[in-house]
């Protein structure tokens, strides 16, 4: 499936448990999403 677009932190979330659900791990996904929505990890 496609992830969703958007910057919410809803979106992202839901395209993390999206990918989590697919097989990748977490940190994958949280990458994967935060580059979707065109947003960088917190340090």
């Amino acid at each position: 499936m496609p992830l969703e677009k958007g910057k919410s932190k809803k979106v992202v979330s839901r395209n993390i448990k999206e990918l989590m659900a697919t097989g990748r791990s977490q940190k994958q996904a949280v990458a994967i999403s935060l580059k979707k929505a065109g947003k960088s990890r917190k340090k």
